[in-house]
């Protein structure tokens, strides 16, 4: 463990306070991006959840740029699909629910990944690991709609640092941005 320390180039990003200690923007919590006017500015988020994947699209409308990293890919569930709840709640399922639920969820979760995103490459860097025990589903309509914008770039590298005025990841690039969004859940 001590050798792998020593020979790292560059400390590790933890998506601890520390990390963010030399950023110079705005650092929001995902629970406050309602409020927040985004207009002009190039906003990073890190690390989708549940508030940042609703809104990804509002941010979308008013911001100049938007760069998601994504730290791993989530099971994402159309937000208006009431058909799901009825099938899952049906009492042919009673006697599995939990393991039915988390299947027929997933199943859905990748049909609607099939059907929203057309290009193969991004369909692949959005595939959701299927054997996770503790799967995540979030509830967005126009998720992957605005992951495919024009001023919307998806951001698989890991993160080596946050400087000053951006983020840097391991390809070596800096994505300039004024604010950074991060997961609220996460404790900075």
């Amino acid at each position: 463990m001590d050798t792998f320390k020593m020979d790292a180039p560059c400390p590790v990003f933890k998506n601890a306070a520390e990390d963010y200690a030399e950023f110079l923007g705005d650092l929001i919590p995902s629970a406050e991006i309602k409020q927040i006017d985004f207009s002009a500015k190039n906003v990073a988020i890190i690390n989708i959840d549940q508030h940042s994947a609703n809104l990804l699209s509002e941010i979308c409308d008013q911001a100049k740029q938007v760069a998601v990293f994504q730290i791993h890919p989530h099971f994402v569930l159309p937000k208006t699909e009431r058909f799901t709840q009825k099938l899952i709640q049906h009492p042919l399922f009673a006697k599995n629910r939990r393991l039915f639920n988390n299947r027929i969820k997933s199943l859905l979760a990748l049909r609607f990944l099939e059907d929203q995103v057309k290009d193969t490459w991004l369909k692949h860097l959005l595939m959701p690991n299927t054997a996770l025990q503790n799967k995540v589903f979030l509830k967005a309509d126009h998720y992957y709609a605005s992951l495919q914008r024009a001023n919307c770039t998806l951001v698989t590298w890991p993160i080596v640092k946050i400087h000053s005025q951006g983020i840097q990841a391991v390809n070596g690039h800096i994505y300039a941005c004024d604010c950074i969004i991060y997961n609220h859940d996460e404790k900075l």
